[in-house]
């Protein structure tokens, strides 16, 4: 009974792709790259026993040909071979560009060169063979030609040989041409992009060594290869091509592709050409298609996850093509520039959605929250301390919700591709200014409704209040340009709802805060701890005391003389005994009345200071 023949088809363009993006070749980090090589070669050849003996006896493994491959990982001993050998190739031609580099670096490379062309020309064969015998497919062997060709052309430039690597880099350009028209969907077109733009430079190097005075043009360079050439270079091209076109079904593929949508930001259309990015965003635009069925949050945290995921990818990718090595060819910096404006458009749309998603929680609160009530006018909130503490937990949350749109529309604004036009700019500006009104209202009706309540600080806020929402007014009704690329529209009426809410709260606030008695104001006690207030004359001016006598000079002597005639004539009365008491009341008086030498007359002799008696002493 006859078997079956096994399909040994598999898609090397995307597994190539996600090797080199996963182990090292994203960030240049060819040795990292090499060594996974050979560490899934170890595993390759262990699952189809082609080992090469056990312990210290060499065994030459057998050899793969067409008739000896049972299984797809046969063919892909042959083609991680090829990658190792090239990723050395790499990791060598680095190594030139380093000062002390050795000699013979040149040579070994050109060496590792030869060796992936070989280990690529023995399984493109086998693949060529296979492919006659129904076994693989013709994608299978488009992109397995396509690889081939990659290591032969880069051979052909490294050797100066010009016109050999500009045919081998047409056939293979018109090889991922046909392969992105067939393409099922989105990914695979970029995955061919990808692969397409990765040699575009060698193209306009090799027009540019033959002296074509338009070598830039890549398209008129590789129409210019006609298919003789083409059929040199790769035997069967032509017929190879027509079954690839046949086997897809360019013309009904294109019917049925599942695409991306063209993305258009301020009128300038996002290149999207990494296939990772288009992967993310296809599923970004299912999961925007499915929203509007859904109800609830489920449907919002759903599209923020997709986007999350996608604002990541994307990031990743800008950061390792910017500290990979070859950021400072041309190609790199469109490629980096294409990345970083799809990255700052995710990352617009994720902001974007975010800030939709937290308007509509307030939305929600607010409509939700009993205990707050409608009228902005009204401080005492009915119910008691319970409904009291609700009111203030509502208003807290919304001004949370506030504060988080608030720094989401920061993020939006320092974005460079916002900056850059004018319309998106004023938009958002306009924006930014409404939600911190909004916020400055809520949080000034906090602090009215507070059980400890602050007129003062709610006064302060409404005046910054209602000067933000005048220049939010400014810029979305009036503006200098058009506004593009609007987050979510502001109506007319929703500026003039908030500024009559901000206008009954001042008012009520104002009222507020001159009702307030302030019984002991702290200023007045700090004053009257520093100055004496002259009592005794302000009674005199009011007129509630009458005034001190003034006397004068002459009458202070003369009430002197007759008190001290006073004095001797009662010592002269009392005798001596009187006379010796009246002398020492004297001396007390005195002595009580003088204060006390504290330095000596001498410069402080014996006087001691923080080091005792120590300075000055003799």
């Amino acid at each position: 009974m006859a078997t079956e023949s096994k399909d040994l088809s598999f898609k090397v363009l995307s597994l190539l792709s996600k090797e080199r993006g996963v182990y090292g070749l994203r960030n240049g980090d060819h040795e990292r790259y090499r060594n996974h090589c050979s560490n899934k070669l170890h595993r390759l050849r262990q699952v189809t026993g082609l080992t090469s003996g056990k312990g210290k006896v060499y065994k030459k493994p057998a050899a793969i040909t067409d008739a000896t491959v049972k299984d797809v990982r046969h063919l892909q001993l042959l083609l991680f071979s090829a990658e190792r050998a090239l990723a050395h190739s790499h990791e060598l031609k680095s190594l030139r560009t380093k000062p002390n580099a050795p000699g013979s670096t040149r040579k070994e490379q050109i060496s590792w060169l030869r060796s992936a062309l070989k280990s690529s020309t023995s399984l493109h064969t086998i693949v060529s063979k296979l492919a006659e015998e129904g076994k693989v497919n013709q994608r299978t062997l488009a992109e397995i030609t396509i690889y081939h060709l990659s290591v032969r052309a880069e051979l052909s430039f490294e050797r100066s040989q010009w016109a050999e690597a500009l045919t081998d880099l047409s056939a293979r350009r018109k090889l991922l041409s046909t392969l992105s028209d067939a393409a099922r969907d989105s990914f695979d077109q970029a995955l061919a992009l990808e692969f397409m733009d990765a040699y575009d430079p060698l193209i306009r190097f090799g027009a540019y060594k033959l002296g074509r005075a338009e070598s830039h043009d890549i398209e008129g360079v590789v129409s210019d290869v006609d298919d003789e050439m083409l059929e040199e270079a790769v035997p069967g091209f032509a017929k190879l091509v027509e079954g690839l076109r046949g086997e897809t079904g360019v013309e009904e593929m294109e019917k049925g592709r599942k695409e991306l949508e063209d993305v258009q930001f301020a009128g300038d259309k996002v290149e999207m050409r990494s296939a990772e990015i288009v992967g993310v965003m296809l599923r970004v635009q299912e999961v925007l298609g499915k929203m509007g069925k859904s109800k609830g949050m489920r449907g919002w945290d759903r599209v923020l996850g997709v986007l999350g995921e996608a604002e990541a990818v994307a990031r990743r990718l800008l950061e390792d093509h910017q500290a990979s090595s070859s950021s400072t060819s041309l190609r790199s910096n469109a490629t980096s520039q294409s990345l970083s404006v799809a990255h700052q458009y995710i990352l617009h749309l994720l902001l974007s959605h975010r800030i939709r998603r937290d308007l509509l929680l307030v939305d929600t609160l607010s409509t939700s929250s009993i205990a707050l009530p409608a009228d902005v006018s009204q401080f005492k909130i009915p119910g008691g301390k319970v409904r009291v503490e609700e009111a203030v937990k509502s208003l807290a949350a919304i001004i949370k919700l506030y504060d988080t749109v608030l720094q989401s529309i920061g993020q939006v604004r320092s974005l460079a591709i916002v900056e850059e036009k004018d319309g998106v700019r004023v938009g958002v500006e306009g924006l930014e200014a409404y939600f911190h009104a909004t916020r400055l209202f809520h949080l000034a009706r906090l602090h009215c409704i507070h059980p400890a309540p602050s007129y003062a600080s709610a006064v302060q806020l409404l005046s910054r209040a209602s000067n933000l929402l005048r220049q939010a007014r400014t810029q979305l009704e009036t503006p200098d340009v058009p506004i593009e690329e609007t987050i979510t529209s502001i109506p007319s009426s929703s500026l003039d709802d908030l500024e009559s809410r901000i206008s009954t709260l001042d008012h009520t606030a104002k009222r507020s805060l001159f009702g307030e008695r302030v019984t002991k104001p702290v200023f007045f006690d700090t004053a009257f701890n520093y100055i004496d207030l002259p009592m005794d004359d302000l009674l005199v001016r009011a007129g509630k005391a009458e005034a001190a006598p003034v006397t004068t000079a002459k009458a202070a002597v003369d009430a002197a003389v007759n008190l001290a005639g006073k004095t001797v004539e009662k010592v002269a009365k009392e005798g001596p005994k009187g006379a010796a008491e009246a002398v020492q009341r004297s001396a007390r008086t005195t002595r009580e009345s003088t204060p006390a030498v504290e330095e000596n007359e001498e410069g402080g002799k014996g006087q001691k200071g923080w080091l005792g008696g120590w300075f000055g002493r003799k």
